[in-house]
């Protein structure tokens, strides 16, 4: 069975249970599909699915790890807004904020390089927030359909921005 192959089997049996449990540990419906689609997206990465010992175990560890970074991360930025609103910070804020732009206008040079299709259904992911069923019934495609052009956005951004920032 090829890679791609298996990813698909793997998907089609566990991706609703994954979403259901994220949801359901992490409290957050509308990013658990982010998540398992980001986890999936990691077992494309994975040299040698076959050597798994257990894929879907591997999956449900993934997704979890995923969550679990996103929670932390959403602290973080909670907790650095809550220190610049007491006036913590300021001189770093102001560099952060001239690093970001520049991170942004090498992004979105590099956005503007994907094709249309892929660009703009990345766009209402990441950008808009909206979830695959929404994009999918926008454009009039497939929610399978979406996580290929989702995943085919991040390979692209992966492969031509710096590592720091392709993540």
């Amino acid at each position: 069975m090829s890679q791609g192959s298996f990813i698909s089997a793997l998907f089609c049996r566990y991706q609703r249970d994954l979403q259901r449990f994220i949801a359901r540990k992490f409290g957050d419906a509308s990013q658990a599909e982010d998540i398992v689609q980001d986890a999936f997206h990691n077992l494309l990465r994975v040299d040698d699915l076959e050597s798994l010992e257990n894929p879907k175990a591997y999956l449900y560890q993934a997704a979890s790890n995923l969550a679990l970074n996103r929670i932390r991360s959403q602290r973080y930025q909670t907790d650095y807004l809550q220190s610049l609103k007491e006036g913590e910070g300021l001189s770093v804020c102001l560099e952060r904020q001239v690093s970001a732009e520049r991170d942004l206008v090498e992004i979105s040079r590099t956005l503007a390089l994907l094709p249309e299709k892929y660009r703009r259904t990345f766009e209402m992911s990441r950008v808009e927030g909206k979830t695959y069923s929404e994009i999918a019934e926008a454009q009039g495609i497939a929610v399978s359909t979406v996580e290929k052009h989702i995943i085919r956005a991040l390979k692209f951004l992966r492969e031509n921005l710096p590592e720091e920032r392709a993540n």
